[in-house]
């Protein structure tokens, strides 16, 4: 019962609860950017941190002004805000380079949920956020296995290559034949090389299954006449 009693004193709205609402705030969203941070992004810990405590902190104020003024006040108005800028926040995170490789989607959206995470204990609802801050600590390290070796193993595989001249491509174009891969679409970049008549191919091939990206890509490196090869991750 005092259990019960303490979890209900918390979600009133008091200076306890407040106090412990932005610390949790700040901790929650600490430990959710200290993944991103490990794999080198740059909004990492105290970004994922801020976030959090400032959408925390904008939605007690919001809960605050309606006690204040003791009047009908919009309860959403400035938590929408929050979520507005934290779209533009977002999306100064997401990159897309020369080869159409999409970088910061993940990070992104961790920037997004856990500003609705501080949001949420904003509002006293501690125990749901607790509930929801495992959920996102077991989709970011948990789930993130499990996608890297969808990734690996998914039938179809994009490449970028410089293969050494007009050869190279018929040679290349053999090898995949020949061993029963299937070329879903093959562009040719109009991007600088080494050599003059060096060729860069973008290639989205279907593996059929017959093996997995890391083997695949290591055979094709070893074959002559294939200059660079990298495999292009969406």
């Amino acid at each position: 019962m005092k259990i019960i009693e303490l979890a209900r004193y918390l979600e009133e709205y008091n200076t306890l609860s407040i106090l412990l609402r932005l610390v949790l705030a700040t901790i929650f969203g600490g430990i959710v950017g200290m993944e991103r941070a490990s794999k080198g992004h740059a909004a990492g810990l105290r970004t994922f941190a801020l976030v959090c405590l400032g959408a925390a902190l904008a939605t007690i104020t919001n809960v605050h002004l309606a006690v204040l003024t003791d009047q009908a006040v919009d309860a959403s108005r400035i938590p929408a805000g929050v979520m507005s800028g934290i779209g533009f926040l977002g999306v100064g995170t997401i990159m897309v380079t020369n080869r159409n490789h999409i970088r910061g989607l993940t990070t992104a959206a961790g920037l997004w949920v856990t500003a609705t995470l501080g949001i949420a204990l904003g509002t006293g609802m501690i125990w749901i956020s607790s509930v929801a801050f495992l959920l996102i600590v077991f989709t970011i390290v948990i789930l993130q296995k499990i996608s890297r070796y969808q990734e690996a193993n998914n039938r179809l595989i994009s490449l970028y290559l410089v293969v050494e001249k007009a050869d190279g491509v018929k040679r290349t174009l053999r090898y995949l034949t020949d061993m029963g891969y299937e070329i879903a679409s093959m562009e040719r970049k109009k991007e600088k090389v080494i050599g003059e008549s060096d060729v860069a191919l973008q290639l989205e091939i279907d593996l059929k299954k017959r093996c997995s990206h890391n083997e695949f890509i290591s055979r094709m490196a070893s074959m002559e006449g294939i200059l660079y090869l990298e495999e292009i991750k969406g």
